[in-house]
């Protein structure tokens, strides 16, 4: 069997995600409203790092991962982080009827939960890989939510888990993980998910029961 966890962009783009596709040659990459991720091989040629280019466009920026060949002339690392994925088919699940579904309504609200808690990057039409979920506090404010983002063939990446700074203790975060991860088993699926090498919440996956699967680089890349 392929184990698609090993490269889950392309494995989404080229399978369920195809719709969210833009592609140029052998580069995948979501349509840039929806997520950064590009798709590409490991070691790209010349005649790849063009596709990337023509995607991209000229003085943008290209996220490549786990990348084993050299950039091209000009080409500049822009920023580097360690992207630690872990999967998720020993954690329990349970739906919390606290939760309500997110709609692209509410993207204004969520969009500002995420600037406040840096997550990850959440654009316009993210709520459209998925369900999102979310947590509000007695005066209806969005304190916490969680939702899907990438989805490789018979796997769902859970993703922007983020709590509020003073909704943070109680809990929220595993709640809504366990929540995202019910109805990506009642799918059949599994769940899966990113974080940051430096991220203190991997203690909080790990106590779940995530199992590390692998750490590869991250980049964020300037086109000149």
């Amino acid at each position: 069997m392929i184990d698609v966890l090993a490269d889950p962009i392309n494995a989404a783009l080229d399978g369920p995600h195809i719709r969210f596709r833009e592609a140029s040659g052998r580069i995948r990459r979501y349509h840039p409203d929806v997520s950064v991720f590009y798709g590409h091989p490991r070691e790209l040629t010349d005649e790849d790092y063009g596709h990337v280019a023509a995607l991209a466009g000229p003085a943008k920026i290209a996220v490549l991962r786990d990348r084993a060949t050299a950039l091209p002339t000009g080409w500049t690392v822009v920023e580097t982080f360690g992207l630690v994925q872990y999967e998720g088919s020993a954690i329990e699940s349970a739906p919390d009827p606290a939760t309500v579904p997110l709609t692209p309504a509410d993207v204004p609200e969520m969009t500002a939960l995420v600037e406040r808690t840096k997550p990850g990057p959440f654009l316009p039409r993210t709520i459209e890989l998925g369900t999102y979920l979310g947590i509000r506090d007695a005066g209806g404010s969005l304190v916490a939510m969680a939702g899907e983002r990438m989805r490789p063939t018979g796997y769902t990446e859970i993703s922007a888990v983020c709590t509020a700074p003073e909704a943070r203790g109680q809990g929220l975060a595993s709640r809504l993980i366990r929540a995202i991860a019910h109805g990506i088993r009642d799918r059949g699926e599994t769940p899966f998910l990113h974080t940051s090498s430096d991220n203190p919440a991997q203690n909080l996956y790990k106590t779940m029961g995530f199992t590390l699967t692998r750490s590869v680089p991250l980049e964020i890349v300037r086109i000149p």
